[in-house]
């Protein structure tokens, strides 16, 4: 059933598909490439990950290194990994889970560089629950085999808890699961940043947050034929991403306004806090190795993985 469902959310990218077709992805029309203007597709959700990209493509970095970068906004995971199991982008921001699942099932895809992304558990301003302590038995909304069920599950532990001792609510789409926290129709959930910020203003209480653990799940992605055959492109891409994270670094301020060209609620441009953006540099042994760990406990590991299957680092060497 997990197959067809799969199957089913890749045909109408299938479908879309074509030399000269102009395709729309989440509402935005996105132009394929020709044989003499090549060009990159990245996949973004809106979320801090994703800044770095927004921002080069908004002020004309990846102009500047005279590389065409056509990024597509998705809502949810699933959509954004459907599109790049269809080849309809070549790479996008993501995360290891979502490496390690395309890996397994057959796509030939390569981690290469971390992201700089923050993922908050968050009590409802009207739950009454002031401690992580407080989601015994409680309704707390996340997306099921994602990043954000893993950072569930690793926050909650590293308090002691199981994450059986807590009610999992299915919510995919973020945007619907924040209004579903401010609402209080759930008792907490897990938002990323910047989404994370907006619940705050709007009364929620930050429980838990991989600011102050040790995951560092988020990573940038492309499927291996990009690797190989754009890899001039790439190595330009990621010049692009190091001086734009280096200005962002310096001066967030003149970056606010990219905010609102990357789908995120306009109420949160005026005073969201940008985050220090690190150097490219891949993932650890460690960090692969954690996230794989989790994928067996939960009984999605199809076969065996290890470090060389999901990283490739040689773009950003």
């Amino acid at each position: 059933m997990r197959k067809l469902f799969a199957f089913m959310l890749i045909i109408p990218f299938f479908l879309l598909s074509g030399c000269s077709l102009e395709k729309k992805l989440d509402g935005r029309n996105v132009e394929t490439s020709t044989v003499d203007e090549p060009v990159l597709r990245i996949g973004v959700l809106p979320d801090v990950d994703s800044i770095p990209f927004i921002a080069a493509d908004a002020k004309g970095y990846f102009v500047r290194e005279g590389v065409k970068v056509q990024l597509v906004t998705f809502n949810n995971a699933v959509e954004r990994d459907a599109a790049l199991q269809s080849g309809a982008i070549d790479g996008e921001v993501a995360d290891i889970l979502a490496a390690a699942f395309a890996v397994q099932n057959g796509l030939d895809v390569r981690i290469t560089s971390v992201t700089c992304g923050k993922y908050d558990i968050l009590a409802a301003s009207n739950s009454g629950i002031k401690d992580i302590s407080g989601l015994l038995g409680k309704k707390v909304a996340l997306s099921k085999n994602t990043i954000i069920e893993y950072v569930v599950d690793n926050l909650l532990a590293e308090k002691g808890i199981k994450d059986d001792e807590i009610e999992k609510i299915i919510v995919s789409q973020m945007p619907v699961r924040l209004e579903m926290l401010k609402s209080g129709r759930v008792d907490a959930a897990c938002l990323p940043e910047p989404l994370s910020s907006l619940a705050v203003k709007s009364g929620a209480r930050i429980l838990a947050s991989t600011k102050d653990s040790k995951l560092a799940p988020g990573v940038m992605l492309f499927a291996k034929n990009a690797i190989n055959d754009k890899r001039d492109f790439l190595k330009k891409i990621y010049r692009a991403y190091e001086k734009v994270t280096e200005d962002i670094n310096s001066n967030p301020e003149k970056f606010r306004d990219v905010l609102a060209t990357a789908h995120f609620p306009e109420d949160i441009a005026g005073n969201f806090e940008f985050p220090h953006y690190t150097r490219l540099s891949a993932p650890t042994q460690s960090d692969i190795k954690q996230v794989l760990n989790w994928i067996k406990n939960k009984a999605l590991l199809k076969k065996q993985l290890d470090y060389k299957d999901l990283v490739d680092d040689s773009i950003i060497k």
